[in-house]
Order: structure tokens, then sequence, then C-alpha cells
């Protein structure tokens, strides 16, 4: 039986999308994270740096594929990198509900159960930010 454990909302504010038009693949469109913020009883971070973003692509049948990568500091200083992908079904769920799978990597002992949890993430997009609940599969 698989178990939702919760692990953090978060909330990911974004520049206004860079839209690359119809590319070969579909409709490109780069959403940079410019602030975001982790919290949850056991993991509770901020994003560090400035490379962290959204490479969606909204595929001909009308599917938006999520494809993100984000670096974050946790309150006590470890460094984390996630990445996520999903998706969101604009016809069956509505234009702003994401659905995400995410993975954690870190050299930091005091996190390294992270390394391995896989997360599931139900996210809402309100125009300026994403905001997800995440829960860790078991």
């Amino acid at each position: 039986m698989i178990e939702l454990i919760p692990l953090a909302t978060a909330e990911l504010k974004t520049r206004k999308p860079i839209a690359l038009g119809d590319t070969p693949r579909g409709q490109r469109i780069i959403g940079e994270v410019i602030e975001a913020r982790f919290e949850g009883e056991r993991f509770s971070a901020r994003q560090v740096g400035a490379a962290a973003a959204d490479w969606a692509l909204q595929r001909p049948d009308g599917i938006i594929e999520i494809d993100a990568r984000i670096t974050l500091e946790t309150d006590d200083g470890a460094l984390v990198y996630l990445e996520y992908d999903g998706n969101s079904d604009p016809a069956e769920r509505g234009q702003q509900s994401i659905l995400s799978m995410m993975r954690f990597e870190t050299s930091d002992e005091r996190y390294a159960w992270l390394n391995r949890v896989r997360a599931v993430a139900k996210g809402e997009f309100t125009g300026e930010a994403v905001c997800y609940e995440i829960f860790e599969l078991r």
C-alpha cells in the first residue's frame, strides 16, 4: 500500500514567462524562479542562487510538460538540489493545476535521507507564483 507522508508546502515566485513560440516540439515557455520557500516539519529551505527555472513545454495536444530545477539551502545551512517534472492538463484539471514528481540530491549527512525520497506534489499556478503541497512516497 502506498503511503503519502507530508514533506513540505512550497511557494515559488516567478518572473514573467519567456515564450519562445512554436518550436518543433511545441510551445516552449520558460518560467524563471526568483524566490522560493519550502516549509515542513523535516525540511524547510529557501532558494539560493539565480539558476532556477521551469523549462515548460506545451505539446500540440494541450498538455503542459514541467521540467524544473532549483538549488535550495535549508534553514540550517545544507545545500539541496531539487529537480522535478510533471504535467498540467488544462482540459482535465484546469489551466492552473500541476502534478509533479520530485527528486532531491545533497551531500549533507543531515539530509542524506532526502537522497532516497521520491516525492509527489500537486501545485496551483496563481499567475505570479506556483504553490505546491509535497508528499514523500513510501
